[in-house]
């Protein structure tokens, strides 16, 4: 799978690689992950995977993508989707991109 930051749509899309009698090169879009920046932050809005490709850890690869770039890109992030948030808890190594949680007032 091939996953690209695509601005102008505000979403990291996963694609499936192209097939070699394919000239794009552009495979199948398999899923995406929308997402808002502001102020350093990367706000992980929903991530959505085709039915035909579930089952097959196509968000769990978009979602390592994108914070993966968050992390190149020196930014936070705030796990909006609950998808991403789960990921979040079970990959402590991204955990240090988490913008915290406000204490209590």
């Amino acid at each position: 799978m091939i996953v690209n930051d695509v601005p102008e749509l505000a979403r990291f899309e996963g694609r499936l690689e192209g097939r070699p009698e394919d000239p794009a090169g552009a495979g199948d879009l398999a899923g995406y992950l929308e997402y808002h920046r502001f102020d350093g932050v990367w706000a992980l809005n929903h991530a959505f995977t085709f039915p035909a490709y579930r089952g097959r850890g196509v968000a769990a690869e978009i979602t390592r993508a994108a914070l993966d770039a968050a992390r190149e890109a020196g930014a936070q992030v705030r796990p909006i989707c609950p998808f991403v948030a789960d990921y979040l808890d079970t990959h402590p190594e991204y955990a240090d991109l988490a913008v915290p949680e406000k204490a209590e007032q």
